[in-house]
């Protein structure tokens, strides 16, 4: 009888390891969180790609890669990449992996109208040193104009180098402006926010722009200010966008997040339109230091 109760308590208690450790495994897995950035880790290279070929006489698919590679292994290399068409998020990559250098990830959609195609991914990793936890952090992004009315057919570009693709570059970029303009104006309605107090991006923008953005603030309070925002885009779009009678919906067909600095240094807003029409704000509380 003895035996029988230790064999049922260390079935119990394997089970309730196996339990916690599957949790701890996917909380892991769902999460990024910033810590201290080890100024010993560096990306080789970390970069997005879009790639686009024709599927038929009026359709195309589209090719989304990221890479990266940190200098060394990782207790968890994690990268996420967002694609938006014409100002819509059209789809989402999350790649996890734990002891490892290098991530890769790719997916295809295909499509049927001319567009704009942008392309953002966060590449992260997080390092243990005993208690010690540390991070490292970049972004990567890529765009692509795609035009396949029958007139122009089918082509594809990141710079124009003809008067046809210009044209249809301003169209794209304009449509695409548009919309961004649209929804911020109405997210800033919905949650009473006086724009002349923020200085606003495109968060597809923030790899270029990120120093001139956040120049009030020190490299290393600038890298902490964009891992957290990470945290919150990973967390609240890229896993599901969370309303507020509880409920979780896809992230795609959201807009673009338009990113809102406070002049006054104090807060970062994130506004953005779910499919649904819904206002989604997140905000962070800054400090200079």
């Amino acid at each position: 009888m003895k035996r029988q109760l230790k064999t049922a308590a260390f079935i119990l208690m394997a089970s309730l390891f196996s339990v916690l450790y599957l949790f701890h495994s996917q909380q892991a897995k769902e999460t990024i969180l910033f810590f201290p950035i080890d100024p010993s880790l560096s990306f080789d290279y970390a970069g997005t790609h879009l790639l686009s070929e024709k599927a038929g006489k009026s359709s195309f698919t589209v090719r989304l890669k990221s890479s990266s590679q940190l200098n060394h292994s990782a207790y968890i290399r994690q990268d996420v990449s967002l694609l938006y068409r014409n100002g819509r998020l059209q789809g989402v990559l999350k790649e996890w992996r734990q002891n490892k250098k290098t991530l890769d990830q790719e997916g295809t959609w295909k499509e049927k109208d001319s567009s704009l195609l942008q392309a953002i991914t966060f590449h992260y990793a997080e390092v243990h040193k005993g208690s010690d936890y540390r991070s490292a952090q970049e972004m990567s992004h890529s765009s692509l104009y795609i035009i396949l009315p029958p007139e122009a057919g089918y082509q594809y570009f990141e710079k124009p180098l003809s008067s046809k693709q210009i044209r249809w570059k301003e169209i794209l970029d304009k449509a695409a402006a548009l919309e961004s303009e649209k929804n911020l104006n109405q997210n800033l309605k919905a949650f009473h926010i006086n724009e002349n107090l923020y200085t606003t991006l495109s968060l597809t923008d923030l790899p270029q722009q990120k120093n001139v953005f956040f120049s009030a603030f020190p490299s290393s309070k600038r890298e902490e200010i964009i891992g957290k925002l990470w945290e919150g885009i990973y967390k609240n779009i890229a896993l599901g966008i969370k309303k507020e009678n509880g409920t979780v919906i896809s992230p795609e067909g959201s807009t673009i997040p338009q990113l809102l600095l406070s002049k006054n240094k104090s807060e970062l807003l994130v506004l953005l339109t779910a499919s649904d029409g819904t206002p989604v704000l997140l905000r962070q509380e800054l400090s200079s230091r």
